[in-house]
């Protein structure tokens, strides 16, 4: 089995991450090892049969995702935790729908701090950055469930 054909095989599985099987490519068509032509079908081959759950690279993005949390911790935005109190003006990121998106909350209710999470209580907003203007009202439907109210949808004079 030649060079070519081992890649074939390997690349039917679609164990991989393109960018690594993309590379392994190039340098084997670099050192002669497969023609142009076989480079070009390894290539679109790769592309083709690679998963797609293997691309992601998950302790990067959580690295990544560590680092840009840091970044806002420092500058003074923390994760809202349990228990913990928040006053009046201060913003937190929180993830109020429960979906995996952390999202700036500011309390502005009537209360000088809070230690309710993020929509318990009336008072809350969503900002669009950590000193943004306000996108979002938090509060509940009838069933207790956190909805978010977009501040243009709100009736004149409330």
């Amino acid at each position: 089995m030649n060079v070519f054909e081992i890649y074939k095989t390997v690349i039917s599985t679609g164990e991989y991450r393109i960018s690594d099987m993309e590379e392994r490519i190039e340098t084997v068509f670099a050192q002669g090892k497969i023609t142009a032509e076989e480079r070009a079908e390894l290539l679109s081959l790769a592309s083709d049969h690679a998963r797609d759950t293997l691309q992601i690279d998950v302790v990067a993005k959580l690295a990544d995702l560590e680092s840009r949390i840091s970044v806002l911790e420092s500058a003074g935005i923390v994760v809202w935790k349990s228990g913990m109190s928040t006053a009046k003006g201060q913003t937190v990121l929180y993830d109020i729908l429960k979906e995996g998106q952390l999202r700036y909350c500011r309390y502005d209710g009537g209360r000088s701090a809070t230690s309710l999470s993020p929509g318990k209580i009336e008072g809350w907003v969503i900002l669009e950055t950590a000193d943004g203007a306000v996108t979002h009202r938090v509060s509940k439907d009838e069933d207790g469930n956190i909805i978010l109210i977009p501040v243009e949808d709100e009736p004149v004079g409330e």
